[in-house]
């Protein structure tokens, strides 16, 4: 009868929710939507209520389905830069959309160096000066919502670039978008669906992983939480029935701690922030419980507020007068910045107390700023900041490592299987988008031979998901980096230029522009525009752009040389005028020995004293390499091996 009672009130709350006409979040103001294309709409209302659209003289209308889900497509509209409105309306409710463009819209998706911000570029102030294009905007999809299910929904808002936005920026994606602009003189779409440190499994669907065993396993695990029905059923139940535990463990969480009402004895003094390795700390693993007086000025009353804590490592709880305002209880994530909202309900103004409770298993905890990073301000008045650094009352609590798991959904960050496609892909589809660029692969490093198949797979996955054909699929070549395993990354670059033979992709190479020192090169721009290269090639109709570097075609021998046959080859030469470097040849043995490397009308010579009669070549063949081997255009070759 509980269970019953439970999901009727599901159902109660679900009806309620779709009761009022509602779009999703890329669906809004200031959005960019694909020319010359059928482009769909959709939303949420009453069930079976009529839903019409009116938009640059369309008028669309369908009927909601009995659980209020509606869709409807525009018909192939011309590119315009003028801003237009929007008007949906069903049942009574009306929305209107300001500010929309119709342009070129692609998908900017992979890791960190996808992420990577225009302000970690050098001489990033005269990148984002230069930054004032309102004709190219932003979609940025929040990170931070691992889901076990397909979502519908996702926080997002669409912004204009301008160089007060374009800072916090995909630097690739703006310069890609810049090369389009020049060419097309159209608006761009840009939407961020990237996560640092994220691996090739997280982005792509259950359905499609399921045939691999091991991540079989995995998913069968999370089989119960599958839908957002089974989701919520469980969550809170878990939730308090591992906070039970935790009351088990930890003296602060039975004696409630969190409480603003606490007494203090036993409390003392701490400067923060303060990494586990200071003398107050050094070495303690277990909980520590962090707590803070805060003066919420009058003026702040029910704004929503934004609580930063800076980086804690490991897992933390916080709460802001004994109500639970955030978590991170995920491992990958220990390095992220903690960032919590607050709703007006939450606090009152004048006196508020936050406690923070971090507990460690590593002896790497700690809360660790940097200061200027832990504030509390109104959401979107940053500048009325008030720091958080500084004097804190602290306390030990439970001393050791092994307190209780959370739950599943709790713990679950970007390496685990579907997530990101869960939380940031799925929610986009089926938006109308030209294609999708992508830079991905250092977190699978270690796996090249399975990202063989799961590269392609996910291409395939993506297409398939949104069902408007074998769209574009650009994406960059890991570059040059010493990542100190006993893996070869020149592998997972092999992967990737084998995906090549997936229809309607196309590779960025990066071997000139990387940093074996850094794993995140500096160098965005050129990323970009050779991302842009393909695009304008291969979508837009320009015949007379060299969009690819060498790629290595066949070979053949020749006594006691080699001769090697490239695609994409014209003008070959050298980025440095010298030899060709880092080519390495071999005899029966598949002994590899350095070999000279000589052009010859476009091809190229290899030869070893050592190797008297060869049969295989490499080239760039280790994580550092940094060959200089290009075509007429500049571009550079990929490494690659003849077996």
């Amino acid at each position: 009868m509980k269970i019953i009672t439970i999901l009727f009130l599901v159902s109660i709350i679900t009806f309620n929710a779709f009761a009022q006409l509602k779009l999703p979040a890329v669906i809004s103001d200031n959005m960019v939507l694909q020319r010359e294309m059928d482009v769909p709409i959709w939303g949420w209302s009453k069930p079976k209520s009529k839903v019409i659209v009116k938009f640059m003289g369309q008028t669309k209308s369908t009927v909601a389905d009995i659980k209020g889900c509606w869709k409807i497509k525009l018909d192939h509209m011309d590119a315009t830069d003028k801003p237009q409105k929007m008007l949906i309306e069903s049942d009574g409710d009306i929305i209107t959309l300001k500010n929309i463009l119709v342009g070129e819209v692609w998908v900017c998706s992979g890791q960190s160096n996808m992420e990577r911000p225009m302000k970690n570029l050098e001489n990033s102030e005269k990148h984002i000066a230069a930054a004032n294009d309102s004709k190219i905007r932003f979609l940025t999809i929040d990170k931070f919502n691992f889901k076990p299910y397909k979502c519908d929904d996702c926080a997002a808002d669409w912004i204009e670039c301008s160089s007060k936005s374009a800072a916090n920026r995909t630097a690739v994606g703006y310069y890609f978008a810049c090369e389009l602009r020049k060419k097309l003189n159209v608006p761009i779409g840009l939407i961020e669906a990237n996560f640092g440190g994220s691996c090739i499994e997280t982005w792509t669907s259950e359905k499609v992983l399921s045939k691999w065993p091991e991540v079989r396993n995995e998913l069968a695990k999370r089989a119960k939480y599958n839908t957002e029905k089974k989701y919520n059923l469980l969550i809170d139940k878990e939730k308090d029935e591992w906070l039970d535990e935790l009351k088990k463990f930890d003296k602060g969480f039975a004696d409630n701690w969190m409480n603003s009402n606490t007494s203090l004895s036993g409390w003392k003094k701490i400067q923060l922030p303060v990494t586990r390795n200071s003398t107050t700390l050094k070495d303690f693993k277990g909980a520590v419980w962090f707590r803070k007086k805060i003066n919420v000025p009058g003026n702040w009353k029910n704004k929503k507020l934004v609580v930063e804590l800076g980086k804690i490592n490991e897992y933390d709880i916080a709460w802001l007068n004994g109500k639970e305002i955030g978590m991170m209880q995920v491992p990958y994530l220990a390095w992220f910045p903690r960032q919590y909202k607050v709703t007006g309900s939450e606090y009152k103004t004048g006196k508020n107390i936050l406690v923070v409770c971090n507990y460690n298993k590593n002896g790497r905890g700690g809360m660790e700023g940097p200061k200027k990073a832990m504030r509390i301000f109104p959401e979107g008045e940053s500048e009325k900041a008030i720091p958080l650094a500084g004097k804190w009352n602290y306390k030990k609590g439970y001393v050791g490592t092994n307190l209780p798991e959370p739950p599943i959904p709790f713990s679950m960050g970007q390496h685990a299987s579907s997530t990101l496609y869960n939380s940031m892909i799925s929610p986009i589809i089926p938006f109308g988008i030209r294609g999708v660029i992508w830079y991905q692969g250092e977190s699978n490093q270690r796996s090249p031979y399975k990202y063989r198949e799961m590269f392609p797979d996910m291409i395939k996955n993506w297409r398939e998901e949104w069902n408007q054909g074998e769209f574009p699929f650009y994406y960059v070549q890991i570059a040059p980096y010493n990542y100190n395993n006993s893996k070869n990354s020149a592998l997972l670059r092999e992967a990737q230029l084998l995906a090549m033979k997936t229809a309607n992709t196309g590779m960025a190479v990066t071997m000139d522009i990387g940093n074996p020192d850094d794993i995140h090169p500096k160098n965005k721009k050129d990323v970009g525009y050779r991302l842009a290269l393909w695009a304008l090639a291969k979508d837009y109709g320009f015949t007379n752009i060299v969009f690819s570097g060498p790629i290595y075609k066949k070979m053949k021998v020749d006594d006691n040389e080699i001769i090697l046959y490239f695609n994409y080859a014209d003008g070959l030469k050298t980025r440095d005028g010298k030899k060709p470097s880092h080519f390495e040849i071999a005899g029966k043995d598949k002994k590899f020995h350095p070999a000279i490397a000589e052009i010859k009308n476009n091809k190229i010579i290899v030869s070893a004293d050592k190797v008297k009669k060869p049969v295989a070549v490499q080239y760039g063949w280790s994580d550092i390499a940094e060959p200089n081997l290009c075509n007429g255009a500049g571009l550079p070759a990929s490494s690659f091996r003849t077996e």
